[in-house]
């Protein structure tokens, strides 16, 4: 695929604005396609991009998820669709049907278990179609880091317990689809996994706590998503517990505990997004945003008992989310995913994104350690 069509939908949204760069840059000579609702967005994306002075095209178009016409014509003679625009539970595979039946590839920064099931089901990806869901930050590269830690140097990898926080702005799409994470569709809160299964209510959340690397008196709250638990199976683990960690006092931990059993049967969770969106801001005001994640994974090396820990802090969500979006569709133009539907984090080579995410300007930490998180967090306290 040497000079491939790559369309962004959502292209000049948060997350897509930055997979768009990121595409025209490492694929200066392919055809880059912007689009959206807003027409007008899009051609001032489309005329940034060509102000680089980069030889490939860039055309910019209207595209709606709720516009079939638009949709078609969008995905019309593309390589590759990569769909940035949400909420996924209200987009499920409405893009990734149109793109596929086009003779496209599919990236979806979202997507999860309704999208791939969906999907499947509907053997929409076969005929040599290659369709790449969950590749963003969460889930993304949540999964991709513990693949990376594990093949350092660690063998027969047993226990990880990790923490992920993030306190940064939300998207309407964003609100949304961590709204819809409560409701059990992406995984299921205070569970673990446990030798080899799901164990419900294995896992009581943790206040007002202190954590190593993050900032002052934290909130710690069980969850493992479907990622995870493939993770898990993946690496052989007999042991999960991780955390979604929130700063104490936050407005957002206290807007979703109150939503939760307010959203029971909802089918429109715009209200509930706005206001998810406001406490969010709420707690950003006058402080920087970040997400950190905080992995400890216990082993063996050289047949001894060993453990590896990984600590990642960075600046910007949409930045790291949009990044994992654009390496997948990298990967699909150097053809190095097979045919069928998949999850990034299953398919994706660790090593390639992780050390690009790494490298990033908004990444402010990223250190892997031979101990524990809490002496690593005793050694690294001064730096914090």
């Amino acid at each position: 695929m040497n000079t491939p069509t790559i369309a962004v939908l959502g292209g000049y949204g948060a997350v897509g604005r930055v997979v768009a760069q990121e595409l025209a840059s490492a694929h200066p000579g392919a055809t880059l396609r912007v689009g959206g609702r807003d027409l007008g967005q899009a051609e001032v994306l489309a005329a940034e991009l060509k102000a680089t002075g980069r030889p490939g095209p860039v055309e910019s178009a209207r595209a709606d998820t709720a516009d079939a016409a638009s949709l078609d014509a969008f995905c019309r003679d593309s390589h590759i669709v990569v769909n940035c625009a949400g909420p996924s539970y209200v987009v499920l595979d409405t893009v990734a049907r149109v793109a596929l039946a086009a003779g496209a590839d599919y990236v979806d920064a979202g997507g999860d278990e309704p999208v791939h099931r969906a999907l499947s089901e509907q053997r929409f990806a076969e005929g040599g179609r290659t369709a790449l869901l969950t590749a963003g930050m969460m889930p993304g590269l949540t999964g991709l880091l513990p693949r990376w830690l594990a093949a350092q140097d660690l063998s027969e990898p047993s226990r990880l317990t990790a923490y992920a926080g993030t306190m940064d702005r939300l998207t309407p799409a964003g609100a949304a689809d961590y709204l819809l994470s409560l409701g059990g569709g992406y995984g299921e809160a205070q569970s673990a996994w446990r030798d080899g299964a799901r164990v419900l209510r294995a896992l009581t959340p943790l206040a007002d706590v202190r954590l190593p690397f993050f900032p002052g008196t934290v909130s710690a709250y069980p969850y493992l998503s479907y990622e995870i638990e493939r993770l898990a199976r993946d690496l052989g683990l007999s042991t999960v517990d991780w955390y979604n960690v929130f700063d104490g006092g936050s407005h957002m931990l206290k807007t979703l505990s109150r939503l939760q059993g307010a959203m029971a049967g909802q089918s429109d969770l715009t209200p509930a997004a706005r206001e998810l969106i406001d406490a969010a801001a709420l707690d950003l005001f006058g402080r920087a945003p970040y997400q950190l994640f905080a992995l400890e994974l216990t082993g063996r090396h050289a047949g001894a008992p060993a453990t590896r820990s990984l600590v990642l802090r960075a600046g910007d969500t949409y930045r790291l989310t949009g990044l994992v979006a654009a390496l997948a569709a990298s990967a699909l133009v150097d053809g190095s995913v097979p045919s069928g539907v998949h999850y990034a984090a299953d398919v994706l080579d660790p090593s390639s994104v992780v050390e690009r995410v790494a490298k990033l300007d908004e990444v402010s930490l990223f250190e892997t350690y031979r101990v524990p998180l809490a002496e690593a967090g005793d050694t690294e306290e001064g730096e914090l």
